[in-house]
């Protein structure tokens, strides 16, 4: 019987030492930072089984979205995630979003981003602590900045990188398309729309609230009006049409088309959108804004 209690103990002691290499090994378990290469050696599992690694995904930047679908926070970045990539489609970065357990693959299809950009690391490796967060890198897997929870910087990096100035008519698009909701669609007024970039958040918006509370009315038979407030915001009453702008990258998009420095971007910002959605008029007031439109 001792003989057996000899046999049995090493072999336990070795599957545990056995088991916490495997899980601290620092192969597995990272915590990537600024200047770190993404390893060549972590398989990324598409939807299919397939194994990708870090370089086969090409482009001369790349983004990598790290999630984890049990993480509520990750799940509710998957519509600005989407809109990232739709907007901020250009020829030389790519994207990918990469989750630490398995893909969500009816959350994904919800939310109409491509199944191709999702992989899967099946628990077999982690980039980080830290989720939802980002990483984007250049053509070598090099990393150039890592996002916490905010992806604002990162949204106004590769706007950037993509040097694209017209970024704004799709994004024009998608708001007046998703704010077209059925029973509560826009009126025709000579095809023109107000898009108004609010948040109850500052001192000026809060004035600015007030100021086209006591006019919206007036101005809705004017003008279309449609409410852009990002996702830390409270909906207003008077926001007939409302379209939400996670991680502001509504906001980000109109400023640069606009030429606006990202350290000078601030609400309240007042659009005019022509029908073929390109910018009529900017105004940074909003009583000029209703002396504008009022005529």
């Amino acid at each position: 019987m001792k003989r057996y209690v000899f046999l049995i103990v090493p072999a336990v002691a070795a599957l545990i030492i056995g088991l916490a290499v495997y899980a601290f090994h620092p192969f597995n378990r990272l915590e990537l930072k600024s200047g770190d290469v993404i390893p060549s050696g972590i398989k990324f599992f598409n939807a299919s089984g397939g194994v990708s690694r870090a370089g086969d995904i090409g482009g001369k930047y790349r983004v990598f979205f790290y999630l984890d679908s049990t993480d509520s926070a990750c799940m509710e970045r998957l519509n600005c995630i989407s809109k990232v990539i739709n907007l901020i489609s250009v020829e030389n970065i790519s994207y990918a979003v990469v989750w630490e357990d398995s893909i969500p693959v009816e959350s994904i299809a919800e939310t109409g981003i491509d199944l191709s950009f999702n992989y899967s690391l099946n628990r077999r490796a982690s980039l980080s602590e830290s989720r939802p967060d980002a990483f984007l890198t250049d053509e070598n897997g090099k990393i150039i900045m890592i996002t916490g929870y905010s992806y604002v910087s990162l949204i106004n990096e590769i706007i950037a990188l993509g040097g694209k100035k017209d970024l704004s008519v799709g994004a024009a698009e998608m708001i007046l398309k998703n704010a077209s909701e059925p029973g509560a669609s826009l009126g025709d007024n000579g095809g023109k729309t107000l898009l108004m970039f609010v948040s109850s958040g500052c001192r000026t918006c809060r004035e600015t609230e007030e100021i086209v509370r006591q006019n919206i009315d007036s101005m809705y038979e004017k003008i279309n009006v449609i409410t852009v407030r990002p996702d830390f915001d409270t909906r207003q009453p008077y926001d007939r049409h409302f379209e939400i702008d996670p991680q502001q990258v509504y906001f980000n998009i109109f400023t640069n088309a606009q030429g606006i420095e990202a350290s000078k971007r601030k609400y309240p910002l007042f659009f005019i959108i022509n029908s073929d959605y390109s910018v009529e008029r900017l105004f940074t007031d909003a009583g000029d804004t209703v002396k504008h439109i009022m005529g």
